[in-house]
């Protein structure tokens, strides 16, 4: 029942606190999921439902924000939790601390049709994801539903999941580090580390540099909200180059990677795709690059 008035929380209202802006046509708002300047959001107030015609998507105002905060959907009822009274917001805590969360029943190589298609649609070889990702069978015992998604291994021995549909899941969060060599290690093996947001961002950024393997360490945070978990791995670096998202979160997110450094060398690479939300939208419009690229090394 808490789920429900969640998502009776005015679209409005969610839009306002993720910083979007109303547009002169009614009803109409500006992105949140990118930088733009006219209103392509449109809200419906009787069904309180959202469509991105920029993205020719919609949904909820619990996927909506899911989508801009790239999390969980625990975590996006906490963020919704706080924009009512607080009767409620304490039922919703409560509510969401007893939720089953999602069970992993499967693990395997990439092979599900409809993967294939979405790695194809956003440009990212096959040999690339299956050396760092997985396909997963996850089953959701609140919904009684079996998802298949894609995800990446994490440092809690858990995956950051993510489906063609925008959904997004974890059974334990946390982050990604990964070594030069391609490894997933909480072990640093440069004294550089490039940090992105998520796993798209990091794939994306090795087929624009033409190479599966990373020149220096990486850090994926699966969640900005994991920025925390990066701190100890962060600070062994003398310097660090952000491909974050060109909104307000990655701004926090980066300043928040410059405080940790305490003064090393922090570098935000967002102006480099300054037109797109991040580089993985970048990639995606670029010309020249295609799913069928042969990177180096390929074994």
């Amino acid at each position: 029942m808490f789920d429900n008035e969640l998502y009776n929380i005015p679209l409005g209202k969610v839009l306002e606190a993720l910083g979007a802006r109303p547009g002169k046509a009614r009803n109409m708002w500006t992105s949140p999921l990118r930088s733009e300047k006219n209103a392509s959001l449109h809200v419906d107030p009787v069904k309180n439902v959202w469509y991105d015609f920029g993205l020719s998507q919609g949904g909820t105002n619990v996927d909506l924000v899911m989508r801009v905060r790239k999390c969980s959907q625990a975590e996006a009822y906490s963020f919704l939790a706080r924009l009512v009274p607080t009767p409620l917001r304490s039922a919703v805590k409560e509510a969401v601390e007893q939720r089953p969360s999602i069970q992993i029943k499967a693990v395997r190589a990439i092979r599900s049709n409809y993967l294939l298609q979405y790695l194809e649609g956003r440009k990212i070889p096959l040999s690339l994801a299956q050396r760092y990702l997985k396909e997963i069978i996850v089953y959701d015992p609140q919904r009684d539903l079996h998802f298949t998604l894609l995800g990446i291994p994490n440092n809690a021995g858990g995956y950051a999941m993510k489906s063609p549909s925008g959904h997004k899941g974890t059974d334990k969060a946390g982050i990604t580090t990964i070594n030069k060599e391609g490894k997933i290690t909480s072990k640093p093996s440069t004294k550089k580390v490039a940090v992105f947001e998520g796993m798209f961002d990091f794939l994306s950024w090795r087929v624009m540099q033409g190479s599966e393997l990373p020149s220096c360490d990486v850090v994926i945070l699966n969640s900005v909200n994991n920025l925390g978990k990066a701190a100890e791995y962060l600070k062994q670096h003398d310097g660090a180059t952000c491909f974050l998202d060109n909104d307000a979160a990655g701004e926090r997110c980066y300043q928040g990677v410059r405080d940790l450094l305490k003064g090393k060398d922090a570098v935000d690479m967002s102006d480099l795709y300054g037109q797109f939300k991040d580089i993985s939208e970048m990639l995606q419009a670029s010309r020249g690059y295609s799913s069928h690229m042969a990177l180096y090394p390929s074994m």
